[in-house]
């Protein structure tokens, strides 16, 4: 198998991969422009070949904090067994070499034996896990007054996020991607208003991509009953129809209080990590 770059006018055969892949998903149709826009997300879109004909894909992306996010892999159902797999993962790690990256990562379902172990036999361990929950926002009503501000502030943003890395286990999820917690992935939340305060609560909220499907909790720090109504409010504001969470496990007090606004448990999603050793003394 060989790897080229994908452009926009390989969609086409991409989408007969994903549906062959996964039936009726249709992701890549919905985010192409996400994928194939430079300025909305960096890395490459990389097909896997087998004389020349596209028969697998998956996307290198980078993270605010240089490091390499692995996403939509996708092999054809008649070509998977063949090396499809293994020669795109092999070209994730050309790129995070070029690009200097102090690590790469990608997430799985805790129950996908044959992912897991795609991305262990290139050298990926376990990092962490997460509990994905949702909430349908139609019918949903809550009753709160709050003094909320989006905050743009570095230095305040820093200091109100400052145990974020402690509780949320070094990885935070939006649109199903793990950031690693830190100084630039606030400054990431920062340009995307996405940080909001009343000085005791802080609530980060919004999306990466595809925003029309809902927004996402990325943190949440003080009283919970005055958190979690204030995203569900901002969220119905934006007139949108979901919101999602993902929960460290260990985090019981955040998920008995997601049930109790209607919160519901989706998956268990685990977060597969090589990191670079040349880099990490750095």
């Amino acid at each position: 198998m060989k790897t080229r770059k994908a452009t926009i006018s390989d969609l086409k055969r991409m989408l007969e991969i994903e549906e062959s892949a996964i039936s009726g998903y249709g992701y890549l149709e919905e985010n192409k422009e996400f994928y194939f826009d430079q300025k909305q997300n960096q890395g490459e879109m990389i097909l896997a070949l087998k004389n020349d004909f596209p028969v697998g894909m998956g996307q290198y992306s980078i993270l605010p904090d240089g490091s390499g996010w692995l996403e939509i892999l996708r092999v054809h159902q008649d070509y998977q067994h063949q090396g499809a797999g293994n020669a795109i993962y092999k070209r994730y790690l050309q790129l995070a070499e070029e690009t200097s990256a102090p690590s790469v990562a990608m997430f799985t379902g805790r129950r996908n034996i044959a992912s897991r172990a795609l991305a262990e036999k290139n050298g990926f361990e376990l990092a962490c896990a997460q509990l994905e929950y949702k909430l349908p926002l139609q019918g949903i009503t809550v009753t709160q007054n709050h003094s909320f501000k989006c905050i743009h502030d570095l230095e305040i943003a820093k200091e109100l996020l400052k145990d974020m890395n402690q509780k949320w286990d070094e990885f935070t999820g939006i649109n199903r991607t793990y950031f690693h917690t830190n100084e630039q992935l606030i400054d990431y939340f920062i340009k995307n208003n996405m940080i909001y305060s009343d000085g005791t609560n802080t609530v980060v909220l919004g999306c990466r991509m595809l925003k029309h499907r809902g927004w996402y909790i990325a943190y949440l720090s003080g009283n919970l009953h005055q958190c979690i109504p204030f995203a569900i409010q901002r969220t119905q504001m934006e007139q949108l129809p979901l919101l999602t969470i993902s929960v460290p496990p260990k985090r019981t007090e955040l998920i008995t209080a997601l049930e109790h606004y209607g919160f519901q448990f989706v998956s268990e999603l685990i977060v597969m990590e090589r990191k670079f050793k040349t880099l990490e003394k750095n």
